[in-house]
């Protein structure tokens, strides 16, 4: 019956969402993403109206919140589940209608993330049960009336949207929903007292939510303590000796082949506005804006080698600057193409892009 349809079909999107968490990140500078959204969504009817009803009858908006959790596994690519209740039913400002009712909906979406923006689709299962229909009497006194035969649903969804961050923890979204197995024809209970909003309505398939959403990444090491992961050896230079830019870190993205293309650096895992300090002792030549780096410092060394600080929120050297080993240079941040905050950091050898765990332990 419905109970068995519902539990299974729920079950069903839960075991897609374990397994897809326990698929590997690549390549990326956030492995997990979990946010908590609320969303006001807007429910349009086609209905026979009702001539005695004293109020107004207009789209349904309703107050949505929703848990969702993403796991990034290839360069802008990722994959979450997600699970969304209706919270705010009642009339209320920007919320209400003339029809209340309880929703649930699981689901698992699939999406690309730029530095700002991505872009998303998947599908959800979920049921809408406990219908109320506004209704009102000839003195304007206001009642809410149930339907004449049962409308609990089990729901089937698809959905595609857009998100923006105004911060690294916090972003916009918009997404358009197209529902299938929504009741249909549904008869309120009249009576001589009680007038509904309708004779008879059916809910329009399609729906929009608008929503804000505050959202917190996390790293998982590349190299986690005690593990057997083999590292180059280091080098040993007369010219250089190179220290960590950043404390307390760990690689989250290596060097070498990433997603079509080579990654030039290393990834270090950071909070917004962490310190990040000269690794050597040297001469800033460039300090700006540069592509696809956002804020970036680059600072020339002894024997032809050379250090790049990406992605900052603040920069506190200059060109031309002579820096000492350990000074500050600038601030972890989310600038040029980044998914999230960290730390993009280079060593170059005459030009050529190295491997820089062969120059220091992260």
């Amino acid at each position: 019956g419905y109970i068995s349809r519902s539990f299974f079909s729920i079950a069903g999107v839960l075991v897609i969402s374990i397994f897809i968490s326990l698929l590997p990140a690549t390549g990326f500078s956030q492995d997990w993403r979990l946010s908590g959204s609320y969303n006001i969504e807007s429910v349009g009817f086609n209905y026979v109206p009702n001539r005695t009803y004293n109020g107004s009858v207009g789209a349904a908006s309703k107050g949505i919140l929703e848990l969702e959790l993403e796991r990034y596994l290839l360069y802008r690519l990722y994959i979450a589940g997600k699970a969304e209740v209706l919270l705010h039913n009642q009339q209320d400002l920007f919320i209400g209608g003339p029809v209340n009712y309880n929703q649930f909906n699981l689901g698992a979406i699939a999406g690309l993330q730029w530095p700002k923006f991505g872009i998303y689709g998947g599908v959800k299962t979920g049921s809408v049960w406990n219908f109320n229909i506004h209704a009102s009497n000839a003195s304007g006194d206001e009642f809410w009336v149930k339907p004449v035969d049962n409308a609990d649903r089990l729901t089937t969804s698809f959905t595609g949207g857009i998100k923006y961050y105004l911060l690294n923890f916090l972003r916009l979204k918009a997404e358009i929903t197209q529902t299938h197995n929504l009741p249909q024809n549904i008869v309120p209970q009249n009576s001589f007292t009680e007038n509904p909003a309708f004779r008879s309505f059916d809910f329009n398939p399609i729906s929009f939510s608008v929503g804000i959403s505050i959202s917190i990444p996390w790293n998982k090491p590349s190299r986690p303590k005690g593990s057997n992961t083999k590292l180059p050896p280091l080098m040993n230079l007369s010219s250089v000796n190179f220290d960590k830019p950043m404390k307390d870190t760990f690689v989250t993205s290596k060097f070498g082949p990433r997603w079509r293309s080579t990654h030039k650096g290393v990834d270090l895992d950071a909070n917004l506005r962490d310190n990040i300090y000269a690794a050597e002792k040297g001469i800033v030549v460039k300090a700006g804006k540069g592509s696809g780096y956002g804020k970036m410092v680059r600072i020339k060394h002894a024997g032809g080698f050379e250090t790049v600080y990406a992605h900052m929120s603040r920069i506190r050297v200059k060109e031309g600057d002579r820096v000492s080993k350990g000074q500050l240079v600038g601030k972890a941040g989310n600038t040029g193409t980044s998914t999230g905050v960290h730390l993009h950091f280079e060593i170059l050898k005459d030009g050529k892009a190295v491997n820089p765990q062969s120059y220091v332990r992260f």
